[in-house]
């Protein structure tokens, strides 16, 4: 897909350089034109990459970029979600899994409550590794008794708890990965116009 775009912009930026410039160093800007989409978009991606990769491992928590990613639950454990991101599964810090088909969830400290695909009920103690399952939410909620559940999309739960521990970083990381890129047109332009 970068390489599409970066050609197209090259195309466009290169026909334009060639009708808008001076006869005068036109050859070194037509090629500054038809390189500075590739190095531009290909830097922004690498650094990008590169910067999201140093977050997510820092803060234990998956950016969501290939076929697999995951959040932090207490006591080490997570949710990941694996190809489908309508279910997830709910593993130890060790990779043993614990629940799957995870399609509904609530983190309440140290416990989990939710409900799989198959259209079953579950509760997980995060500190004992205990997993109990239920037929109906009513069975489940009497588990809780001081508060209703609030049972919410597992993608949903990964979407909030990504942005709650990455906050900002991601906009500063796009931010960095801007002005590298900006740097490496510049760069460009400075060996091939003097």
């Amino acid at each position: 897909m970068i390489a599409v775009l970066s050609f197209i912009f090259a195309v466009v930026s290169g026909t334009f350089t060639y009708f808008i410039s001076k006869k005068e160093n036109r050859r070194r800007k037509i090629i500054l034109a038809l390189i500075a989409p590739f190095a531009a978009l290909y830097t922004f991606y690498i650094v990008g990459i590169i910067g999201l990769s140093m977050v997510s491992n820092n803060k234990k928590v998956d950016v969501g970029i290939g076929d697999a990613w995951y959040v932090p639950l207490k006591n080490a454990h997570q949710l990941l979600f694996i190809d489908l991101p309508e279910q997830a599964s709910i593993n130890t810090g060790s990779g043993l899994t614990l629940v799957s088909q995870v399609t509904k969830i609530e983190e309440l400290g140290n416990y989990v409550f939710g409900k799989t695909f198959e259209n079953e009920y579950f509760f997980v103690d995060l500190q004992t590794n205990e997993v109990k399952t239920f037929q109906t939410e009513k069975e489940l909620s009497a588990l809780h008794v001081n508060k209703k559940l609030n049972l919410v999309d597992a993608t949903e739960f990964y979407s909030e708890k990504k942005n709650a521990i990455m906050g900002y970083w991601p906009l500063l990381i796009m931010l960095l990965s801007l002005i590298i890129s900006i740097g490496a047109v510049y760069i460009w332009k400075l060996i091939l116009i003097f």
